[in-house]
């Protein structure tokens, strides 16, 4: 059962943030988008509560579905309006003026006690960043990576949108750590791993300890110890579970890049995510495979000129990307 709390002030810019999401579902016109924008782009604290409220949705949709509409039966409770709909939707739930504080406000153990807000972290092209979370873990974030963090007493909760993250754990059994990423889930007690989400595919490497590695249905969880790998493209199942050098595998960060005898097209789409133009191999280029570890804080101008030392390979650039093909 859950407690509903009494009413607590909530902060105008999560209120605002939440109304902005819920009208920006469906079918808004021209006006209102125009409208969102003057609005997110007028105080940096306006982008920070509307990703704040799109992290509380999807921690929202994820859960299953008795305390998910449990929550959202409270949120609606908290904000009374003359039509409510027959089915409270994403809608309902978010379009009250106090939504966003109910569910924060909520524990779904019957406990009053407040849920922390996610904290986002983000990196751009061609940055790495390492947070240090309140528990004592620590996540290294690669290029171009997104995730959002919530902390509470009883778990500890990631969400990887998108790119990639090793995770080095503090060893708490009373609270599981799990990373959701696309349809897979990974949980943990204390470990230290790597997962990668692009291309919607999420790969998982095991660096230190033991990870399982599920669906975010509760189906069945393959376990991985160190030094082994499993990978899963969106909508397929799990393929095996592989050994890998897993120093190789994190390389990033370091700040390099490892390859074994990979395709070229492989080790450019990857290099790509870390420098402003991309580059890609064309003709028989396209057929050539590289061993060898490049470093990232090369200027791209010197990376490439590595690469045409290393292989028989042309760079040309072409307005705003590089193309290598194979010299004769």
């Amino acid at each position: 059962m859950v407690n509903r709390p009494t009413d607590t002030p909530l902060d105008p810019r999560l209120e605002q943030a939440a109304d902005w999401h819920a009208r920006l579902q469906g079918d808004a016109d021209q006006a209102v988008w125009l409208a969102f924008t003057e609005w997110l782009e007028a105080d940096p604290s306006h982008r920070r509560a509307y990703d704040q409220v799109e992290s509380l949705w999807r921690q929202v949709e994820a859960l299953p579905a008795e305390p998910q509409a449990a929550i959202i039966d409270l949120a609606s409770r908290r904000k009374a309006e003359p039509a409510a709909p027959a089915n409270r939707s994403r809608r309902w739930f978010l379009g009250g003026a106090a939504a966003a504080a109910a569910a924060l406000a909520l524990t779904l153990t019957g406990r009053h006690t407040p849920t922390p807000l996610p904290e986002l972290f983000e990196t751009g092209q061609g940055q790495r960043r390492t947070v240090t979370l309140a528990d004592g873990s620590s996540i290294i974030l690669n290029s171009g990576t997104r995730l959002s963090v919530a902390l509470s007493a009883d778990r500890r909760a990631v969400v990887l949108e998108q790119g990639e993250a090793l995770f080095d754990v503090a060893k708490d059994a009373a609270r599981p750590f799990t990373v959701a990423a696309g349809e897979r889930l990974v949980t943990v007690v204390g470990t230290a791993f790597n997962v990668r989400h692009l291309d919607r595919s999420v790969t998982v490497t095991v660096t230190r300890g033991l990870v399982d590695v599920g669906d975010q249905t509760g189906g069945a969880k393959v376990r991985l110890t160190p030094g082994q790998q499993i990978s899963a493209a969106q909508g397929q199942p799990p393929g095996p579970v592989t050994t890998v050098d897993a120093q190789a595998a994190t390389a990033w960060t370091q700040g390099r890049l490892s390859f074994d005898n990979a395709p070229l097209p492989q080790v450019l789409a990857e290099l790509s995510r870390h420098y402003p133009l991309p580059m890609r191999a064309e003709g028989a280029a396209a057929a050539l495979h590289f061993s060898g570890v490049l470093r990232l804080d090369a200027d791209q101008a010197v990376l490439l000129e590595t690469l045409q030392g290393l292989l028989p390979i042309a760079v040309v650039r072409q307005g705003d990307r590089f193309v290598l093909s194979k010299r004769p």
